[in-house]
Parts: C-alpha cells; structure tokens; sequence
C-alpha cells in the first residue's frame, strides 16, 4: 500500500525545524547509524529513527503525529553518540511529542494511560519528597497544597518515582512498548 497525496503536508518539514529540538532534522543525511544503536529499535523493529526522519522529511505529518511510535523512544541518546551530522533524535523526538500534543493528537491523560507519565494518588500522597529526591529529571514538585505533582508532558516515564515512594502513591501503567521489548526477551 502506497502513499497517497492527501497524505503528504508539505510543510511539516519545516513546521518541525521551526520548533526547539526541530532544527537539528535537517542535519541528518540519512546514514542509520542512529538505528543501529538505538535499544529500542533493536526489541521493537517497527521504531526505526531514520524512518522516522524520513518520514517527517515526505510530510507524513497525521501518520507519525497519530503514531505509538512517537512515544517508544526513550530519550537514552545512545544515537547522539554515534551521529556523524550531530543530529541528536532524541530532541526531534520532543519536538514532535510537543507537536502532537499542541495539535491534540495525544492528550495529557493519554500519556498518562499508555504508560509514558507517572501520576500521583493525591489521597495517598505523604509530602515526604522521596520522588522529589530520587527524580534524576527533576519532575516532580510539591504543589501549593502541599502534595507531590507530575508534569506528565516531562516525566519520562522511567518508574524510579513509582519505585521508591513509600507511600505507594504514586502509579505508573504498563506502556507498551515495555510490553514488546518483554515479549523480545521471552522470545515470542
């Protein structure tokens, strides 16, 4: 099945290197030196960053905006690293996650729900500051109540919170691409 014209928006190139992050896309001449070193492509074969650069570059904007894979990249940077042109995918990635967020592909609960932001049970909040603490990104904040929050457009989703509160208040779900990345290793 091919690409049809309705499809393609020739402007999403340049919507996305206007953006913080964005103007690294045109860096980038396609080499895949990012997709051999980037875990998650290794577990799920469908996320691919140069397809995904590739993508943005044909103006497939509803198509990678709507897409679950927006949200499988794990921001480790790995393929900064080996990035001839310094392209840095990771800060693409954001672009387009904030992107898809300000033109409500995606909702704040959504991430919520696909298990790519923690939340806080605000009835089982203690105010302790353990995930205040431990949060290498600095996430969450204790509110004008005095009760920890999570901005869920920057957690990322890497569960230390949800691991070291005590209280147990604070919940993570299952995304899925944790869910193919386990069944990788299971070897199904």
């Amino acid at each position: 099945m091919g690409i049809t014209s309705k499809e393609i928006n020739s402007a999403f190139s340049a919507e996305v290197t206007a953006l913080p992050g964005g103007e690294y896309l045109n860096r980038c001449f396609s080499c895949g030196a990012c997709s051999g070193i980037c875990p998650v492509s290794q577990a799920i074969h469908d996320f691919d960053p140069r397809k995904i650069i590739h993508m943005v570059r044909m103006g497939l904007k509803d198509k990678i905006l709507a897409s679950d894979l927006l949200w499988f990249c794990s921001k480790c940077r790995s393929c900064v690293f080996v990035c001839p042109q310094d392209v840095r995918f990771a800060e693409i990635m954001a672009a387009l996650r904030q992107m898809a967020l300000k033109e409500a592909y995606i909702t704040v609960q959504d991430l919520v729900d696909k298990g790519k932001a923690a939340s806080v049970d605000r009835d089982k909040c203690v105010s302790c500051l353990t995930c205040v603490r431990v949060c290498p990104w600095r996430v969450p904040e204790i509110d004008v109540k005095g009760l920890a929050a999570i901005d869920p457009i920057d957690c990322r989703g890497c569960g230390i919170c949800v691991a070291e509160c005590p209280a147990q208040a604070i919940n993570l779900n299952e995304s899925e691409d944790e869910r193919l990345i386990a069944a990788c290793g299971s070897g199904r």
